[in-house]
């Protein structure tokens, strides 16, 4: 079943000279229900646009986008979103901070405080309910901000570019934590990075967007075995074939920005 659906959209916003930047054009895009999508490509191609609009954030200038074949014409509750950027309150402990979303949605205080300590003791933050943003390190206030969108138990998991900020051994380790969410909610993905190692580790599907406008240049389904974790795939000889694979395509993209032929 097709969950998520872009047809033939196009995204453009005003420039500061007057004139309309496009961001995508004519770009078709579709996500099976259960599946996990990431979608790559150069820089400004239009990956978070992409997503922004398939999360009802975007509205694009023409094209249909489609939630479970129903047209998206805002924020759905079946979507949860994380963003590269760190969006916990500073002045919320963070219990407070993983009961947010449960909190705005009408949760009763015991009810969301009793599911946001399982939540955080699922994500390895046992003993910091009490504690406050700013005295976490960053993997302990990614795991935080991925607690509170799974308080309201979305059907769809929007990510764009998580991880990018951390360190090669927390990323790992919360790279496996997300195949392991994912493996047992069968909750859809998709997933923004320009890590290409990153999106042949966790995707089952891999998407290039060409340099901007952005479209789809190229999918490539990833047959890796599942369950997979991330270091038991890296150095497999089919990743390293995927990944030089796509790798290649990706540079033509890179090379089109730049103006080489």
């Amino acid at each position: 079943m097709k969950l998520l659906e872009l047809k033939d959209v196009t995204v453009s916003f005003p420039s500061p000279d007057g004139s309309r930047m496009t961001a995508l054009r004519d770009m078709s895009l579709s996500v099976e229900q259960g599946e996990l999508v990431a979608l790559v490509g150069p820089s400004g191609c239009g990956k978070s646009t992409a997503l922004n609009v398939l999360a009802g954030q975007v509205r694009p200038v023409s094209g249909q986008v489609r939630l479970a074949g129903e047209p998206v014409k805002g924020v759905s509750p079946s979507v949860g979103y994380i963003s590269q950027a760190d969006t916990l309150l500073p002045w919320r402990t963070v219990l407070d901070n993983v009961a947010l979303a449960m909190e705005l949605r009408g949760v009763g205080k015991q009810e969301r405080r009793a599911a946001a300590r399982d939540l955080m003791a699922r994500m390895g933050l046992s003993g910091f309910e009490d504690n406050y943003p700013r005295e976490l390190s960053g993997g302990m206030k990614k795991r935080a901000a991925i607690a509170r969108v799974l308080a309201v138990d979305p059907a769809i998991l929007m990510m764009d570019e998580p991880f990018g900020p951390l360190d090669a051994l927390t990323k790992e380790k919360l790279q496996d934590e997300i195949l392991a969410l994912w493996e047992s909610t069968g909750c859809t993905i998709l997933y923004v990075t320009h890590d290409l190692t990153e999106a042949i580790t966790l995707a089952d599907r891999v998407v290039l967007l060409s340099h901007r406008p952005g479209r789809v240049a190229g999918e490539y389904p990833i047959d890796l075995l599942r369950p997979r974790r991330v270091m038991d795939v890296k150095f497999s000889p089919r990743f390293v074939e995927l990944e030089k694979t796509i790798w290649q395509d990706l540079q033509r993209e890179l090379c089109r920005g730049e103006g080489t032929p």
